[in-house]
């Protein structure tokens, strides 16, 4: 049978292209406006993307995305296996998002919000699509198109290493250090005190000294202080940061990452802090079970509140019991681990005697 004579000769092409060009478009969305965050917990937590680190595990994940599709919109032939293989993991990941009862796939970073079972039947659509018009079949084969194979497989492997850190300069040249304020709005002001021991990472870091520099691919910085010893925000925030509330316990409060995102020492160092999401529902069920409790088993509480953009259209807590309350920078996407919040922090002498997470 001559090629032209096989069925869907010229639409399984198609049919290949069309779930790539996707995939491509939902890729480069997720670079510029993703994280880590974004990445299914299931994903992120396992050994191989704990191996890497938050950042570059981002990156891999969106330069297979870049370099399977770019594959197939080039090379139909070769690609439309990679595009299975993107689509059935794809497929996978949404029904097990599904199960967990998540609101969001997170496929598009911050940029668009669909549920999975939105993102579940495109993708579904297109691979049952592309499996109708049986590429292995309609498509011919022919010599390895190694012109067209092996850049397609370049550009999209290295775009994300290049662009990231590029993307990122941009966006904080778009955004200025927020100045952090109480639930009255009014500015905060920090006492002059000693400052604390700093985090252990960067070693020579002290008081006056702007530490905007990551000691790590996750963009961890330590805290940062003015020629008074004041605290204050890094002059230059990531567009992630790392909070991992069991590396914390056994140290001081004041030497954990929180103290980079807040002034831990205007807080009490005897009590329980609460780590929540404001768009949370297991936060928001949690909270209104401290309330409820609160009367009978009355504890110092701290709320801090891992602040996001959409907190005001999208927030549903609305009842925790009374306590001081702390907002990290919303400019910030917070990537908890090894579990999301809610994160309950026990603390005694200002040291975390134990970090336990709750809700489902």
């Amino acid at each position: 049978m001559k090629p032209a004579d096989r069925p869907f000769a010229k639409l399984s092409p198609l049919a290949v292209r069309l779930p790539a060009l996707w995939i491509l478009g939902v890729a480069l969305i997720k670079l510029v406006a993703g994280s880590p965050a974004d990445i299914p917990l299931f994903i992120r937590e396992n050994p191989l993307s704990q191996a890497l680190g938050e950042q570059l595990n981002f990156q891999w994940i969106v330069a297979i995305e870049l370099a399977f599709s770019l594959i197939a919109l080039f090379v139909p032939r070769i690609g439309w296996w990679l595009v299975s293989t993107l689509l059935t993991v794809f497929v996978g990941v949404l029904l097990k998002l599904i199960a967990e009862g998540s609101t969001s796939c997170g496929c598009f970073g911050g940029a668009i919000t669909l549920s999975p079972y939105a993102m579940l039947a495109i993708d579904g659509s297109l691979f049952a699509f592309l499996l109708f018009t049986r590429p292995w079949q309609a498509i011919p084969a022919a010599p390895l198109p190694l012109a067209r194979l092996v850049p397609a497989a370049l550009v999209g492997a290295v775009t994300p290493f290049m662009a990231l850190p590029l993307v990122d300069g941009w966006r904080k040249s778009q955004t200025s250090t927020p100045t952090p304020t109480n639930t009255t709005g009014a500015a905060v002001t920090t006492p002059t005190r000693p400052a604390p021991l700093v985090l252990p990472q960067i070693p020579n870091s002290n008081p006056g000294t702007s530490a905007a520099r990551p000691n790590s691919a996750d963009g961890l910085l330590v805290p940062s202080f003015d020629a008074s010893g004041r605290w204050k925000l890094p002059d230059s925030l990531p567009r992630w940061a790392r909070l991992r509330p069991p590396e914390w316990i056994g140290k001081s409060i004041h030497d954990t990452d929180l103290a980079v995102w807040m002034d831990t020492r205007t807080y009490p160092e005897d009590g329980t802090w609460i780590l929540y999401l404001e768009t949370c529902s297991h936060c928001a069920d949690y909270l209104k079970t401290l309330e409820a409790s609160f009367a009978s088993d009355p504890k110092l509480y701290v709320f801090v509140r891992l602040a996001t953009d959409k907190d005001e259209a999208e927030g549903v807590v609305t009842l925790k019991p009374p306590g001081e309350q702390a907002a990290l920078p919303k400019e910030v996407t917070w990537v908890v681990g090894p579990e999301l919040p809610p994160w309950e922090l026990v603390l005694e002498g200002g040291v975390v005697r134990s970090a336990t997470r709750h809700g489902d």
